[in-house]
């Protein structure tokens, strides 16, 4: 009698992992260096037409740099800022700069801003598909301050979620 209930709580076990393994691989794989670039050339393109080079950082969505790339003429201290806007955005699952004003001194969410490596300054985004966060983009270094860090990295987050739904539109359609 003991034994077989073993048996049964195993295999009832067995047929929980079974049921959730579809789920767990629904979210995806981790971002790729391929739309990572993407989203470099998104922030890229974005930054020549205001005539700025900025520091770009992607982060997949466990926060592992996938892409780092320094901006020829940017300032030193501009690709950790970008690295900690990305996490910032990546973290909290919104632009940094909404973060920022959520977290503002006085507000019951100012503690977040204790954070490690979190920086309450625009220039985050995440890379969202569909309601699910797959990484983020940080820049820095734009001509426009943080509204224009921001918008670089919108970029950057829309190309790269682009390309994301696209080879999984590509996956499904071969399957």
């Amino acid at each position: 009698m003991f034994r077989t209930s073993h048996i049964l709580t195993a295999a009832a076990a067995a047929a929980l992992l079974l049921a959730a393994a579809p789920q767990a691989y629904a979210q995806g794989p981790s971002l790729t260096a391929a739309q990572a670039m993407a989203a470099a050339r998104a922030v890229q393109a974005y930054a020549k037409k205001e005539g700025s080079d900025p520091s770009t950082v992607v982060l997949d969505r466990d926060g592992n740099i996938v892409l780092e790339l320094k901006g020829n003429n940017s300032a030193p201290h501009n690709l950790g800022l970008a690295q900690r806007k990305a996490f910032t955005a990546n973290m909290f699952k919104m632009k940094s700069i909404e973060w920022r004003d959520a977290t503002k001194p006085g507000t019951q969410r100012a503690n977040e801003r204790e954070t490690p490596n979190a920086i309450p300054l625009g220039g985050g985004v995440p890379i969202m598909i569909g309601n699910e966060v797959v990484g983020a983009v940080g820049v820095s270094g734009t001509r426009g301050g943080q509204e224009g860090d921001t918008a670089g990295a919108q970029a950057g987050a829309d190309a790269a979620a682009a390309l994301v739904q696209r080879l999984q539109a590509q996956a499904r359609a071969q399957n």
